[in-house]
């Protein structure tokens, strides 16, 4: 099985990977965003998720977040990120 996300650049050929740094609304199906500089989120939309909602508060940079069955949608207040798209 391959890991999720490789930390060394070798993410797959298959895996495209959208960089975010504005206040654009991303749409997509990621698996992984991972947070480059410090990230508030104001919109946060991902699968199979239950309880309280993600924006409002900031991300430290360094921080992956994770979700095998899709982050679909995010806007951004600050920050930078990196998403990984999901395979088709």
């Amino acid at each position: 099985m391959q890991n999720a996300i490789d930390l060394n650049g070798n993410a797959g050929a298959r895996n495209a990977v959208v960089v975010e740094s504005g206040t654009t609304a991303v749409t997509g199906d990621f698996y992984a965003i991972q947070v480059l500089v410090a990230a508030t989120f104001t919109t946060f939309t991902e699968n199979n998720t239950t309880g309280d909602a993600m924006p409002g508060f900031e991300v430290p940079a360094g921080t992956i977040l994770y979700n095998g069955a899709g982050i679909t949608a995010f806007t951004m207040s600050a920050g930078t990120v990196r998403a990984y798209k999901r395979n088709a």
